[in-house]
């Protein structure tokens, strides 16, 4: 006669091992996005040049700008807006397109005349005039008495 013992399978381990090694991955995984944007791999922040600058403003709507110190500023790269007290712009321009010589960086010591498109400025009011690089980031920005 054959004995009728019926043999069961222990699978009481199996479930805790696969949970614990599951909770290891989450863990590892979590652990390196964190790491990676601490790193600085998730920053695509675009830095604005820094530079120190004297700016004056005469009322036949040029603008002379003077690199007194900090970085080589891309010419190309820079724009010229001035604005009335309200904000209202009087006027544009582009630091690159000046004269017949196009200087293709802007370094301490040197001077540039910017001739403003569509000038509205007057003698005696103050204007405040923003240097832009890439259109968007605020090189210099200084409230001036027009000449």
């Amino acid at each position: 006669m054959k004995a009728d013992v019926i043999l069961k399978k222990k699978e009481d381990a199996v479930s805790p091992v696969i949970g614990v090694m599951l909770m290891l991955v989450v863990t590892i995984v979590i652990a390196a996005v964190v790491a990676a944007f601490a790193g600085g791999l998730g920053s695509d922040v675009e830095m604005a040049p820094t530079a120190a600058l004297d700016i004056d403003v005469k009322s036949d709507g040029t603008v002379k700008i003077e690199s007194l110190s900090g970085e080589a500023l891309v010419t190309k790269d820079i724009s010229i807006k001035v604005t009335d007290a309200s904000g209202n712009s009087l006027g544009t321009g582009k630091l690159y397109e000046q004269g017949t010589y196009k200087q293709l960086t802007f370094i301490p010591g040197t001077t540039s005349i910017v001739t403003l498109e569509n000038e509205n400025v007057n003698a005696g009011d103050y204007v405040t005039v923003t240097v832009l690089a890439n259109g968007k980031h605020i090189v210099a920005k200084k409230n001036v008495l027009v000449k």
